[in-house]
């Protein structure tokens, strides 16, 4: 099967499939091929337009995603701002402006992560306190907890575990968890988040919230582009956060009971 463009001599471009079929003679020889020819250009113009129409809906689903992952910190620096409108402690304010600021810096390095999907760059890795980073998450969560009474619970064997790491984009993924497992206990509970090493050179970080639990059938596509369980979520919050846990050489799992909770496992590389 052949397809070329062939221009008339109206100046117009047509489509051509062409099939080509050999004829034996009685000696089984080929004797001669008939070509068939068929004008396809409608079909073309459609699968061009089918295309078109795929590629804008990347677009939308695209600029949904960056709208979802940049809600969280915009939502940490509207609350953050008004606590610091009514707060009159110097030292809260200034504690208040940093995590504005890290909030900040979160925002710009998401967009120019949603950037870098059409040119990937190699990520910059450094030094990192897993310890730090995981507190940090939670300053930045603990007025959403409260208002949804949530209490958060910080649990580790070790003093500390140190990271070759982006510090920046681990507390992306993990704020991302947090807010999952508070705004599955919409009546208040309790969320564990737990660091123990597992081996030599490996960390195992584990985020348990006391939700209702996500279905066995579910749970396989969570962290599917586009797939949620949310009534208003996009489905894209798992699936950037499982990138980058892979382009830190991690792994994620996520375990569920009905009636009794979620846990999301992450593993990484530890100094």
């Amino acid at each position: 099967m052949l397809e070329t463009k062939l221009d008339t001599v109206n100046g117009e471009i047509v489509f051509v499939e062409t099939s080509i079929s050999p004829i034996l003679n009685d000696k089984g020889e080929i004797e001669l091929f008939v070509a068939v020819g068929r004008n396809i250009t409608d079909r073309v113009n459609n699968d061009a337009a089918l295309r078109n129409l795929d590629r804008l809906s990347i677009i939308g689903q695209l600029a949904a995603g960056v709208a979802h992952e940049i809600r969280n910190p915009l939502t940490s620096l509207k609350g953050f701002s008004k606590l610091l409108q009514s707060s009159v402690n110097k030292e809260k304010q200034d504690d208040y402006l940093s995590i504005i600021m890290e909030e900040l810096d979160r925002i710009d390095i998401i967009v120019n992560e949603f950037m870098s999907l059409a040119k990937p760059q190699a990520i910059e890795f450094e030094k990192g306190s897993l310890m730090s980073i995981l507190e940090s998450t939670i300053n930045v969560l603990h007025p959403q907890a409260l208002l949804h009474n949530v209490q958060i619970h910080l649990k580790h064997r070790e003093n500390d575990v140190m990271l070759l790491c982006s510090p920046l984009q681990l507390k992306q993924v993990f704020v991302n968890f947090l807010k999952n497992a508070i705004e599955a206990m919409p009546n208040g509970g309790n969320v564990y988040i737990s660091a123990e090493r597992i081996e030599s050179r490996r960390v195992r970080i584990a985020f348990a919230d006391e939700g209702a639990g996500i279905d066995g059938e579910m749970l396989k596509y969570l962290g599917t582009p586009f797939y949620t369980t949310k009534d208003k979520g996009i489905g894209l919050g798992l699936t950037v956060s499982n990138k980058i846990i892979q382009e830190h050489q991690g792994l994620m799992a996520i375990e569920s009971i009905i009636g009794e909770g979620t846990t999301v496992i992450v593993e990484l590389d530890c100094i």
